[in-house]
């Protein structure tokens, strides 16, 4: 079962209107591969890296192709959580300190 944070969501909703801002149908395409990168995640969560763990948590990622964004997720049990939309240049680790 996949469950995506409401702040993570609202990184990525944030992500799509700017980039509709910049060009009509862009954002769209952004949301598009989000979804798509959930699918991948919650099909094969254990397919993608890990980038950051502690002893209780282990912190994956899922890239999206076009964009420069992390889907950055965890998986707890037979939940995965996603905790941010986060981009790949900005703020690193900033997600760490969210909890599902």
């Amino acid at each position: 079962m996949l469950r995506v944070l409401a702040v993570a969501e609202a990184e990525a909703q944030a992500a799509a209107k700017w980039y509709e801002q910049r060009r009509e149908g862009l954002g769209v395409d952004f949301l598009a591969e989000f979804g798509g990168a959930l699918e991948q995640i919650e099909r094969t969560p254990l397919r993608f890296p890990v980038i950051s763990s502690t002893r209780q948590r282990e912190f994956r990622r899922n890239t999206l192709p076009r964009f420069p964004y992390n889907v950055v997720y965890e998986i707890r049990g037979k939940r995965i959580f996603v905790l941010a939309v986060a981009h790949q240049h900005r703020k690193p680790d900033y997600w760490k300190r969210r909890k599902p």
